[in-house]
């Protein structure tokens, strides 16, 4: 069974697959990195029961989030994410302030084909084209929505949500 990974690392394998695709497609922005980490995130709960991400997804108003990735790329707005990588803060030594910043070691190879497979499938669209799909009705971001409101509060999407919606997609 493999271990979650960190949201860095796999936001940085999606960046890293788009450098060397070449055919034509709507460039990973902000937007599209999130929805990219969380149908990756999803997926890999429907086929193997456990995590991929470290962290956990929330509802924000405009889909699923990683707070940590969405801190790394801000800066970009709406435009592509170009020549940066997300990073991470590690624990450097015992002390209660050694940390240090740090990119993430690569995902395996057996995450890395899944990666593959899951930009294959969704490089086509925009990150808002993908928001647009995380808010159809019941999909988990939905469904918190419904219970929340108007997710000014910024709340949990539950693993086991997010896994049993995408385990209803599987086909049976």
């Amino acid at each position: 069974m493999t271990t979650p990974v960190s949201a860095a690392a796999i936001a940085n394998a999606f960046l890293d697959i788009q450098d060397l695709d070449i055919s034509s497609f709507p460039a990973i922005d902000p937007m599209k990195l999130q929805k990219l980490l969380f149908y990756a995130h999803g997926w890999w709960m429907a086929y193997r029961d456990t995590p991929l991400l470290k962290e956990e997804v929330y509802a924000w108003p405009w889909g699923p989030v990683v707070p940590h990735i969405y801190g790394e790329f801000r800066h970009f707005g709406r435009r592509p994410i170009i020549g940066e990588r997300a990073t991470e803060l590690v624990k450097a030594g015992p002390g209660p302030l050694q940390y240090r910043i740090k990119e993430p070691e690569k995902p395996s190879s057996d995450v890395l084909a899944f990666l593959n497979k899951v930009w294959a499938s969704h490089k086509s669209l925009s990150g808002v084209q993908l928001s647009n799909a995380t808010h159809a009705a019941g999909e988990p971001w939905a469904l918190v929505k419904a219970q929340y409101g108007d997710l000014e509060s910024k709340p949990l999407i539950p693993n086991d949500l997010i896994r049993d919606v995408f385990k209803s997609k599987l086909p049976h």
